[in-house]
């Protein structure tokens, strides 16, 4: 029965064992056993896909099955707002196995497949011929190379559908004029946050109204470089951030950071950071520390409240410090508490206990340092502190269990550093092996 079915279809037997040769026998079996259950059930005329397509995505591409049926009615969907025409489930095996083998010879592992087929589930069903490989090429003129072109699919699966002479070549020409460099509009396109679409529609006029109220292009570059996200709200909100910056922030407009406080109310909603300035304020600040400190460092506002939290509790309760001088101390909140500043400050808490060093050094400066310079001056010449810079710098939320390790690597800087001090190639090596 399954023989007259593929026949029907059009499809010899014997293309299909060719096919799945690459498979072994227990794959190739399973496979098989569920093959025979779409080919019974593929008789829906509707463009809805059979269920069975999840199975796919669990056998072939290491999908887990809740994954899996997320990703399907995805794709359903998809399909079904696309008003797409049906397809067979072996033509969707197929085509599916293609677009695979394609993506992976021009440089995707298994793990990037996954991640763009959960982002959208209709690249399985790209022609490679007639879509993938066009596109490729077209990418290549424009000056993207394979790594450019894995990174640009891994975070926009989508843009494969886009057409090239009406979405992705002005998008790209647009972003150059803003740029004035390839390599930028590159780097860009590779960005997560990025929506082609919206480029001409929403990017090119907030760029324009920025410029307007005297923002130098360069600031704007360099913050589109590190997140475009915040230009590709619509331009009111762009001009009402323009106002707001100063009357809620207390940024001034010939401020550096002007730019900054506009991208923080870009991206957050006023109650939010209404929020987090309140959370300030409960720790006793006075407005006008809060608006220090917001000056200086307006992105602090965008630390989840429970981040402020516990590093206002750790700073004012635990070591004393008042907001007025924490306010004009940002380095303080821009710095991992778990990795940097506990184990430093509990370094340098010994190292003053035990006399082992004369002056007195603050926080704010032991942390400014590189680690391996901090390593290289407070901790590898006292033993008296390896085991406790080992049990805090080792302890962090996400890796706790690594303090054995720690030891290890500070034993062997240390027997580096003694060979060759005047080294800076040991305090590299050193470095290398603490951060590994």
């Amino acid at each position: 029965m399954n023989l007259m079915l593929v026949r029907s279809w059009g499809w010899p037997l014997g293309r299909m064992l060719k096919f799945h040769s690459n498979y072994n026998g227990a794959q190739r079996l399973n496979f098989f056993h569920g093959f025979r259950h779409l080919l019974l059930y593929s008789t829906s005329t509707s463009a809805e896909c059979n269920p069975d397509f999840a199975n796919y995505l669990v056998d072939f591409l290491g999908f887990s099955k809740q994954q899996a049926l997320s990703t399907y009615t995805k794709l359903v969907r998809s399909r079904l707002a696309r008003g797409a025409k049906k397809v067979s489930d072996f033509e969707f095996v197929e085509n599916s196995n293609s677009v695979v083998k394609f993506l992976k010879q021009n440089g995707l592992e298994q793990c990037h497949i996954r991640t763009a087929v959960v982002s959208d589930p209709l690249i399985l069903f790209s022609n490679v011929e007639k879509t993938l490989i066009p596109k490729t090429l077209a990418f290549q003129k424009m000056g993207f190379s394979v790594s450019d072109i894995v990174e640009v699919v891994k975070v926009n699966p989508s843009i494969f559908f886009m057409g090239l002479d009406t979405k992705i070549i002005p998008a790209f020409q647009a972003l150059k004029e803003i740029m004035g460099c390839d390599l930028h509009v590159i780097s860009i396109m590779k960005s997560p946050r990025i929506r082609l679409l919206s480029v001409s529609k929403l990017l090119v006029p907030n760029v324009a109204l920025l410029m307007n109220h005297g923002i130098p292009i360069e600031l704007i570059r360099k913050q589109l470089l590190r997140n475009p996200f915040p230009f590709l709200r619509k331009t009111e909100f762009t001009q009402d951030a323009l106002i707001r910056v100063e009357e809620k922030l207390g940024i001034p407009r010939d401020s550096p950071r002007f730019l900054l406080g506009i991208m923080l109310l870009n991206s957050l909603k006023e109650t939010t950071v209404e929020s987090k300035r309140q959370i300030f304020k409960s720790f006793g600040w006075t407005e006008s520390d809060v608006v220090t400190l917001t000056i200086s460092s307006p992105f602090l506002l965008a630390l989840s409240e429970a981040n402020l939290k516990k590093r206002l509790g750790f700073f004012m309760n635990e070591l004393g410090y008042k907001p007025s001088f924490l306010a004009k101390t940002c380095s303080l909140f821009t710095c991992s508490l778990e990795k940097r500043i506990v184990p430093r400050h509990k370094t340098l808490l010994v190292l003053k206990e035990k006399g082992l060093i004369t002056l007195d050094y603050s926080l704010v400066s032991a942390v400014s340092y590189t680690e391996s310079k901090f390593l290289e001056k407070f901790v590898l010449p006292f033993k008296e502190v390896h085991e406790v810079y080992s049990k805090h710098a080792g302890a962090t939320e996400e890796g706790r269990g690594t303090t054995t390790t720690t030891t290890t690597q500070l034993q062997q800087g240390q027997q580096l550093a003694q060979t060759d001090k005047e080294s800076r190639g040991s305090i590299n090596v050193l470095y290398l092996l603490f951060t590994s």
